[in-house]
C-alpha cells in the first residue's frame, strides 16, 4: 500500500520461506523463489501457484496472524494478562495504555496485515491473463480466487480493530481499501459498509469458484482456505454487518459438517502436533518462527524464553462447581479437567490470584489455527440472540452439554443469554484470535478479572471508550496526508 508498510521492490509474500510442517499445496511443488517485480513477475500457472503459496506464508507474520494479532485480542481483553514477573513487552497492556499513536500496539498489525493485501493485489493485476496449467494442475482461476480470501481476511480483521461497529459512531472511519498493486497510493478511509461489503464479495465469489472446482480436496491439511473455512468466514463478516440471518445461515453450513470436536483425544490432541489434521480444523497456517520475539510460544508457552502471559485464574474459577471454593478435582468442564489446554500450576508467579497457564502452544512446531468449526456454534448463537434469546441458549447448552460439561444446568435469560455466549467462547477460543473483538462487537466494557495488589481490577474500558477504535499508527500518519486519524488519539 505505502512504502511505510515495507513492501519490498519484489513481492514480499513468494520470498523463500522454511515451513515447520506440511506443503500449502500437494506435495510436488518446486519451493517458492524470490520473483522480480516487473511486467513479467507472473507468466505461468506455475508462477502464480508459487505466488500464492508464498501469500500464504505471509499470514504467518509474527506481527499479525502468527502472533501479536492472538495475543493483542486477549491482553486487550478481559482475560488475559501479564505477569508481575515480566520482561517488559506487552506490559502496558495491564493498564490498556498499549493502545497509542507511536510505538504502540496499532504498528506492526497494521503494517503486517497492508503487507498481505498488497502482495494480493500485486496477484489480482494478473487474473484473467494467465492460462491454466497441465490438466489435474489448480485452476488459474482458483488460484486468483485464493489471493481474494486473504485477502479479505486481513480486511475483515483490521476493520474490527480500526473501525467502529458496523451502524454505529462514524461510518466514515473503515479502513483504506486498495484494490491494486501500488506503494506510492496514499488513500483515505472507505466506509465501514464500502469495505465490508466488498469483503462479502471476495468470500461468495471466492467461495463459488472453490465449490466449482472442488478446491478443498486439492489443499492438503487445511493449510490454504477451502470451502468450509470461507463458510466460517462468511458467518463472521454477516455476524459483523448485523445480518443475523445470514450469519446463521453460513454459520449452519459449517455446523453440518458435524463431527464435532469432543471430550475424547481429539479435545486433548487438538493444540499438539497430532492434532493437525483434526478435523476440527478449518484453516491453519505454519508457525514459521517458534522461538521468535513475538512468537506465541515465547511469551505464552510454559517452556518459553520469556513466559510471562497467562488467563487469569477468577475466569477460570468460574467454569468450576464452586467458584468461590474451586476444586478441579470435582469439575465437570473438559476444559478444566483435562489440562491439555489450561492448567492451574503457574506456582512460582508473584501475582495474586495466582495464574493460569495456557498450553495451546507449547510446542512452537504446531500450526497456528486460524478457523475451527466450533466457533460456527457460537456465531449461531450470538446471531440468534438478537432474534430470540431463548432459542440462542438452547443452541449453546445443548453444545455445552453435549461436548463440553456434561453437568451444566445453568439457565439465563434476557442480556444474561449474551452474556454466557461471550464467557463460553472466551473460555474455549482463548488465544485464538477473538475476544476483544467479540467484546467490542456487543458493546460490553472491559474490566480486567485479574486485580493488583489494591483488589481492583488492574484496567477497565468502559463502552464507548476510544480505545474499542485502534489508533491509525504514526508513520501511517506521516506518511499519508489523507488517512483520517480515529477520534480522541
Amino acid at each position: 500500500m505505502k512504502n511505510n508498510i515495507f513492501i519490498s521492490g519484489a513481492i514480499a509474500a513468494v520470498l523463500s520461506i522454511t515451513s515447520c510442517s506440511d506443503s500449502y499445496l500437494q506435495e510436488d511443488y518446486y519451493p517458492a523463489t524470490y520473483i522480480p517485480l516487473d511486467n513479467n513477475t507472473i507468466k505461468t500457472n506455475e508462477d502464480l501457484q508459487n505466488s500464492v503459496r508464498g501469500l500464504y506464508a505471509s499470514l504467518s507474520n509474527i506481527n499479525g496472524f502468527g502472533g501479536d494479532y492472538f495475543t493483542y485480542q486477549e491482553l486487550t481483553g478481559d482475560i488475559g494478562f501479564v505477569s508481575i514477573r515480566n520482561s517488559g513487552y506487552y506490559v502496558s497492556t495491564n493498564a490498556f495504555n498499549h493502545l497509542i499513536v507511536d510505538g504502540g500496539a496499532s504498528g506492526g498489525i497494521w503494517g503486517a496485515f497492508y503487507n498481505t493485501i498488497a502482495n494480493a493485489n500485486l496477484m489480482l493485476s494478473y487474473e484473467g491473463k494467465i492460462p491454466d496449467g497441465e490438466e489435474g494442475i489448480v485452476k488459474s482461476n482458483t488460484l486468483f480466487a485464493h489471493a481474494k480470501v486473504v485477502r479479505a481476511y486481513n480486511y475483515l480483521a483490521l476493520l474490527g480493530l480500526f473501525s467502529p461497529n458496523y451502524g454505529e459512531g462514524d461510518q466514515s472511519l473503515g479502513v483504506p481499501y486498495p484494490t491494486t498493486y501500488d506503494i506510492e497510493a496514499k488513500l483515505p478511509r472507505a466506509s465501514v459498509e464500502t469495505v465490508i461489503n466488498n469483503v462479502i464479495a471476495d468470500l461468495e465469489s471466492s467461495l463459488a469458484t472453490f465449490t466449482s472446482d472442488q478446491t478443498s480436496a486439492i489443499y492438503a491439511d487445511n493449510k490454504s482456505f477451502n470451502s468450509n473455512a470461507i463458510n466460517l468466514l462468511l458467518a463472521r463478516a454477516y455476524l459483523f454487518k448485523k445480518d443475523y440471518n445470514k450469519a446463521q445461515q453460513y454459520a449452519q453450513a459449517v455446523i453440518d459438517l458435524g463431527a464435532p470436536l469432543s471430550t475424547g483425544s481429539g479435545f486433548a490432541s487438538l493444540f499438539l502436533l497430532t492434532g493437525e489434521n483434526n478435523t476440527e480444523v478449518l484453516f491453519q497456517i505454519d508457525y514459521t518462527n517458534p522461538g521468535g520475539t513475538n512468537s506465541l510460544t515465547t511469551y505464552w508457552g510454559t517452556a518459553g524464553n520469556y513466559k510471562q502471559n497467562f488467563m487469569a485464574q477468577p475466569f477460570f474459577n468460574s467454569f468450576m462447581k464452586n467458584p468461590a471454593v474451586p476444586n478441579q478435582a470435582t469439575a465437570s468442564d473438559i476444559r478444566i479437567k483435562n489440562t491439555a489446554w489450561y492448567q492451574n500450576n503457574a506456582t512460582t508467579y508473584p501475582d495474586l490470584p495466582a495464574p493460569i497457564n495456557v498450553k495451546k502452544y507449547n510446542s512452537g512446531f504446531r500450526d497456528v489455527i486460524q478457523l475451527r468449526k466450533t466457533e460456527a456454534i457460537f456465531i449461531k448463537a450470538e446471531a440468534q440472540y438478537h432474534t430470540d434469546p431463548t432459542a440462542a441458549f438452547q443452541t449453546l447448552k445443548t453444545w455445552v452439554i453435549g461436548y463440553r460439561d456434561t453437568d451444566y444446568n445453568k439457565t439465563f435469560t434476557g442480556t444474561a443469554v449474551l452474556d454466557e455466549i461471550l464467557r463460553q467462547k472466551g473460555f474455549e477460543f482463548f488465544l485464538e484470535g477473538t475476544r476483544f473483538t467479540d467484546l467490542k462487537r456487543n458493546n460490553k466494557s472491559i474490566v480486567k478479572y485479574q486485580t493488583g495488589s489494591d483488589g481492583n481490577p488492574l484496567a477497565t474500558i468502559p463502552v464507548g471508550d476510544k480505545r474499542f477504535i485502534w489508533p491509525i499508527p504514526f508513520n501511517e500518519m506521516q506518511n499519508n496526508p489523507n488517512i483520517s486519524q480515529a477520534p480522541g488519539y
